[in-house]
């Protein structure tokens, strides 16, 4: 059972990994294009594009892979369809060295542009008032064949059967859905945290100021599990900042329909 007090797997040092910089490509770049997999083929050469959002963006559709969801998971179609806008409609931005500003979902989708944190709050956000078997992961990828690293945040997606599977954006195909065990054939992921799918609101909501307090007082109550708050604690600071100014935007959004609805 992934229980809330059990998403602090363990706190990775960089300096057990030969790493390399990799802030200037995605996890696409590097591994996804020969490490993806297509459950279904594609059912058409040139595939067509669909009105997807109000602002008249088009990006592709793949019944196929539509069915392929629905039979796959539980809602399957809105997986589909949050899947289809990280892959297809956000283009991957690597940030400045030593910037690391988390986007909300909102601005994701404005921008057009984000890293893989931005991607998985997005993907989340179209998700995250259904009962969804699935976690957000911040952690190491490591390949396998050569030995490079780099710190990642994944969302990791169960399937009816309890399968577990990797979803990944940015990769301009119908291949970011991954059997965990088509990733492990080549590269090791190593979580550094886990956050349920069904606590994540929990979490913000009613959690994270109680952890900020701790954090301050120097009383973390899950300290005899790590061997390094510091990481945990900037993860769960950018969380509260993030959703907070979320929550804003969403108002302010909600506001302006309202207002807009009134006029008409």
């Amino acid at each position: 059972m992934r229980y809330l007090l059990a998403m602090i797997i363990s706190i990775i040092s960089a300096s057990l990994f030969c790493v390399k910089a990799c802030a200037d490509v995605s996890y696409a770049d590097l591994f996804l294009a020969r490490k993806g997999y297509k459950p279904v083929d594609d059912a058409w050469i040139e595939k067509p594009a669909v009105p997807h959002s109000p602002n008249g963006i088009c990006i592709p559709d793949n019944q196929p892979y539509k069915e392929w969801c629905i039979n796959t998971f539980d809602h399957g179609e809105q997986i589909y369809e949050a899947y289809r806008e990280i892959a297809f409609d956000i283009d991957y931005r690597a940030e400045p060295p030593k910037m690391d500003y988390w986007q909300t979902p909102v601005e994701t989708r404005q921008n057009k542009k984000g890293d893989c944190e931005d991607s998985v709050f997005l993907f989340f956000s179209m998700l995250s008032e259904l009962d969804i078997d699935g976690d957000i992961a911040w952690g190491w990828v490591v390949d396998k064949g050569n030995a490079i690293a780099f710190a990642h945040v994944w969302y990791q997606l169960f399937d009816k059967r309890g399968k577990a599977y990797i979803v990944e954006g940015f990769s301009k195909e119908w291949n970011g859905i991954v059997p965990e065990e088509v990733i492990t054939c080549g590269e090791e992921r190593i979580p550094t945290l886990l956050l349920q799918h069904s606590q994540v609101n929990y979490m913000i909501d009613k959690a994270l100021p109680k952890f900020t307090e701790s954090f301050e007082d120097a009383q973390f109550p899950w300290g005899i599990y790590l061997n390094n708050t510091t990481i945990i604690k900037e993860i769960f600071m950018k969380l509260q900042d993030m959703f907070t100014r979320y929550h804003g935007q969403m108002n302010q959004l909600s506001a302006s329909a309202q207002q807009l609805a009134f006029s008409n």
